[in-house]
């Protein structure tokens, strides 16, 4: 029996070996921007919880948008909506296709 039968998800690694080798500011750089668009999302949602939820209009005001901002960072950090893999996969694509027109035109 060959290894590839034994575990049927062995011939999927090197398809997905691209996703472990993305580069940690491109990955930074995803997880940022998940996190600032459901910053902007989770405010909305918490201005209509209403400002005695926060204990009046004033607190509500200083401290949604701290709130807002520390509970997308942690939902990002759960896995989020998926955003952050998908941007720092189209960052990594970018980053390919202008190094490889660099080379083209360096090289040229």
């Amino acid at each position: 029996m060959d290894d590839i039968s034994a575990n049927p998800l062995q011939a999927l690694m090197p398809a997905a070996s691209h996703l472990q080798a993305k580069d940690a500011k491109e990955v930074q750089t995803g997880k940022d921007f998940e996190a600032l668009f459901l910053t902007q999302f989770v405010d909305q949602m918490m201005k209509t919880a209403g400002s005695t939820a926060f204990g009046g209009k004033q607190q509500a005001d200083m401290w949604r948008s701290f709130m807002s901002e520390e509970i997308a960072k942690n939902l990002v950090e759960q896995g989020g909506l998926g955003l952050a893999g998908n941007v720092s996969d189209m960052l990594g694509a970018y980053g390919q296709a202008s190094s490889v027109t660099d080379d083209k035109i360096g090289g040229s």
